[in-house]
């Protein structure tokens, strides 16, 4: 057996255990991931900086790459607004908003919505922070 093929019998085995460990991961430090209403895909990252703040990653990709879409975009942080903008695809058909907040004591509850006007299709994901 080449040295090449040992590497793959020895490597193969670990790339499967971290792919299947890298989301287990990654959903336990705000990470989460879905489907929009049609074919778009969306994804929420909050983390903790640190200077103590939130830092909260909120992006949509859609499934056909077009630049200049708009996206009505809202954030809540326990019930209570913190963004509501409007952002435009970019040339690969997607948009992230990027931004700091200072936490509320206890649980911040973060949910993020996103609404195509044109076509209805909407985005909506939620985690602690």
């Amino acid at each position: 057996m080449s040295l090449r093929s040992r590497l793959m019998v020895i490597a193969l085995p670990a790339l499967l255990i971290l792919g299947v460990a890298i989301p287990v991961s990654a959903a336990s430090s705000g990470v989460v991931s879905g489907h929009c209403s049609r074919t778009s895909l969306t994804d929420l990252q909050v983390g903790r900086e640190d200077n103590g703040q939130l830092s909260i990653d909120f992006g949509v990709d859609m499934a056909r790459h077009r630049a200049g879409v708009r996206w009505l975009v809202s954030e809540t942080d326990n019930g209570v607004l913190m963004t509501r903008t409007t952002m435009h695809t970019i040339a690969d058909g997607s948009f992230s908003l990027t931004h700091l907040m200072t936490p509320k004591r206890g649980v911040n509850h973060i949910v993020a919505t996103a609404r195509n006007p044109l076509t209805g299709e909407t985005c909506r994901l939620s985690t602690t922070g």
